[in-house]
């Protein structure tokens, strides 16, 4: 989903990304949230296909084989975030099955969505950023991906609103002058840079991490020192039947 142009037309920018994958969530359940492009189809990977193009999340797809005789006025439907794993914009629709990117682990009930970007995690307790990987990593994350205007806007915006004044994201510095993503990617592959006045610093071993901050800046800090961190939480699946109602199982019901 990364829109910068590459600059370096060598290996060292060269990367395979696999398609995202819709999974099934639930089927005979409908989502909520916001629609942001719809169609009719009468096969479900054409809809996926619109899902893709239009940078949806999640889908909702009513299968017109399986229930001929109902009508809907659109049987695809593009959705602009994904349910967490409360699922609490899920209601009951015997006409259509929900579809996710975000099939197995569900997003965090605290994480945010950020439509056309993908759903994020603000781990707000300072750590330093070996601990904040290992944060990120352990919720099936990465560091946020900010090597895009794109991306630095909007996730500034999401520290604006929760208050946050600057956390760790994927860029890092190893014995080099150069700062690579969490893919791999150095920053040379990419035209964009938002670093503060005075930023990035010389100081090999030093100022080696990366923090955004609201003002949509990038500043280099040293990596021991202890911020928030935010976390991509990755794709994937496939999705365990019913887990996306265990949360609420398990606040109906605490202790059970």
């Amino acid at each position: 989903m990364k829109t910068s142009n590459y600059i370096l037309p060598n290996n060292m920018c060269s990367k395979h990304s696999i398609p995202p994958k819709y999974n099934l969530i639930e089927k005979c359940y409908r989502s909520k949230l916001g629609i942001i492009a719809y169609a009719n189809y009468t096969s479900l990977a054409s809809c996926q296909r619109l899902g893709i193009d239009k940078r949806g999340l999640a889908i909702n797809w009513y299968p017109p084989e399986e229930q001929p005789v109902q009508s809907v006025q659109h049987s695809c439907e593009i959705l602009k975030c994904a349910e967490t794993e409360s699922g609490l914009s899920l209601e009951n629709d015997t006409r259509f099955d929900y579809y996710s990117l975000y099939g197995r682990p569900l997003p965090n009930i605290n994480s945010t969505c950020v439509p056309g970007l993908g759903m994020f995690f603000l781990h707000t307790i300072q750590q330093n950023f070996t601990d904040s990987q290992r944060v990120c990593k352990n919720m099936s994350g990465v560091m946020a991906d900010v090597t895009t205007e794109q991306r630095t806007e909007a996730l500034a915006q999401l520290l604006t609103g929760l208050s946050v004044e600057s956390a760790f994201v994927g860029l890092l510095r190893k014995n080099t002058s150069s700062f690579s993503g969490t893919d791999g990617l150095s920053l040379d592959c990419f035209t964009y840079r938002a670093w503060a006045p005075g930023h990035p610093r010389r100081d090999f071993n030093q100022f080696d991490c990366v923090l955004i901050t609201k003002q949509r800046t990038w500043h280099a800090t040293s990596c021991k020192k202890k911020y928030p961190a935010l976390c991509e939480l990755i794709p994937g699946g496939p999705y365990k039947r019913r887990s996306i109602f265990e949360y609420r199982r398990r606040s109906e019901h605490p202790g059970k």
